[in-house]
């Protein structure tokens, strides 16, 4: 076989080197497809391993506040948010409260955002289990805890919780920077951007089952840890010509007063109406008021008026 010149052999094999990682990174990449969430109960992760499966991980950071019978600190948090960074594995942190009073959630924010990583892409509020004597009351609390979040950071803050939680006790997670819901059997029924679709999922690195997650809306969720978006100030319509059209463009629902009380039926993705006038809240936010007399949000992220 005749001999290629020295400098033209190493070029010739500079390009194939380059081809060749390029090919690497690529296929590493498209491995990188599972989103978990993790907790000190799935003990020590090898994080070398789990790293080459997971696109991104929620860590666990806490369980209630001191005083609450099962409040506790996840042993595993800094490990593991360490774990990920070290392996460049984005994630978020979250917060699985307990709330019976605003005074109860505001210190639990405080404190779950005093032990969360810095490296930390997003918080996420777990908002599943109601204490006693506190019906009704839901809501106040998180907007209490999302409030007191705001206060401290400008990174992206996450709603999560079970479908049936959020239909039970109507929780309105509109203001939080995107949503976490989980349901086991379907697909959520309420608005989501992440599914938490199992409980018994597997990942490299993992020992036993691992809680798993789709993505519904992948703009939503990738900004959560590409930092491609932090919360804006929301842009409404504030005025209308009655009989324009109006779409959703996210899912949301219809209320009997501009206050956003008596919850009607939801509005899906897509959905038209023709619009009447603008209304406005008692604290001056803009509702779109329809041509049937009910009221929906004038929030130029959730709506199109033509």
């Amino acid at each position: 076989m005749k001999k290629q010149p020295l400098l033209k052999r190493l070029i010739t094999g500079a390009f194939v080197g380059l081809a060749f990682l390029a090919i690497g990174a690529t296929g590493a990449d498209a491995a990188k497809t599972k989103i978990a969430d993790v907790s000190q109960w799935q003990g020590s992760i090898n994080w070398s391993k789990a790293s080459k499966q997971l696109k991104m991980v929620i860590i666990r950071v806490k369980h209630g506040n001191p005083g609450d019978s099962d409040y506790a600190i996840d042993t595993k948090r800094n490990t593991n948010a360490n774990g990920a960074y070290k392996y460049n594995v984005p994630f978020g942190q979250y917060d699985f409260a307990e709330f019976d009073s605003v005074a109860d959630a505001k210190a639990d924010a405080k404190q779950f955002y005093s032990l969360a990583s810095k490296n930390a892409k997003f918080y996420v509020l777990d908002n599943e289990k109601r204490k006693s004597g506190v019906k009704g009351k839901e809501q106040t609390y998180v907007n209490a805890w999302l409030t007191t979040m705001r206060s401290l950071t400008n990174k992206p803050i996450v709603y999560y919780s079970y479908q049936n939680f959020v239909s039970v006790h109507s929780i309105n997670y509109s203001k939080f920077d995107g949503s976490w819901i989980a349901n086991y059997s379907n697909k959520p029924n309420v608005s989501t951007d992440l599914w938490q679709y199992t409980s018994k999922g597997s990942v490299s690195g993992i020992s036993g089952n691992v809680d798993l997650n789709k993505v519904v809306d992948s703009s939503t969720v990738s900004s959560w840890y590409s930092g491609s978006s932090t919360k804006t100030a929301p842009s409404y319509y504030t005025s209308v010509t009655a009989g324009q059209k109006v779409t959703a463009k996210k899912a949301f629902y219809q209320y009997t007063t501009a206050n956003f009380t008596g919850k009607l039926s939801k509005v899906s993705k897509g959905k038209t109406y023709t619009v009447k006038a603008i209304a406005k809240s008692t604290k001056g936010t803009p509702r779109i008021q329809l041509s049937n007399g009910h009221y929906i949000t004038a929030n130029k992220a959730y709506v199109m008026v033509k």
